[in-house]
């Protein structure tokens, strides 16, 4: 434990004291008034919940309605351009269209079989190539990746030590 005397950090930190208190009393304020609020909403809920204005309510319904129908005459008419664009395309553009869509479903999910069975050998020879090669790393050594050259795997290795060492470096 460090004792230091020092009046004007002693002066500070009894200012920051006398203003926390202050800011306490403020937000007691502020709940007592928050609290007041709420009262008053749910009473004025009461009140507004008794009225109900039939004629507004008739109007603005009747004008939702009228929204409503306006709403869907312009989707229907978003839906007859939309229509007209697409049959100013080609034919045989539009065939083109699916056909190469499909194709390119077709690679993509080709591709993913691939990634999968790629996925699957790896989790077969990671834990082989540890079981290899883990005895002869040093202390603080590690796996950073394997190669095939020849009939020879290469396993490259990193050290963390001298990886932390550069990356504070850079930090400094």
């Amino acid at each position: 434990m460090l004792k230091i005397k020092n009046k004007k950090i002693v002066d500070f930190l009894k200012n920051k004291e006398t203003l926390v208190m202050e800011g306490r009393k403020i937000s007691l304020e502020i709940e007592e008034i928050t609290k007041e609020i709420e009262e008053l909403n749910k009473e004025e809920q009461k009140i507004t919940d008794k009225v109900t204005p039939k004629e507004l309510i008739e109007k603005g319904d009747a004008l939702k309605e009228v929204i409503n129908k306006q709403i869907e005459e312009l989707h229907k008419i978003g839906k007859a351009i939309e229509d007209e664009k697409i049959k100013a395309i080609p034919e045989e553009m539009v065939k083109k269209h699916y056909a190469l869509r499909d194709k390119r479903e077709h690679l993509e999910l080709d591709r993913n079989k691939i990634g999968l069975k790629i996925q699957k050998i790896k989790d077969r020879v990671i834990p082989l190539i540890k079981k290899e090669v883990k005895p002869l790393l040093k202390e603080y050594e590690d796996i950073e990746s394997s190669k095939v050259k020849g009939d020879e795997v290469i396993i490259e290795t990193f050290d963390y030590i001298e990886q932390y060492k550069n990356s504070f470096k850079k930090r400094a």
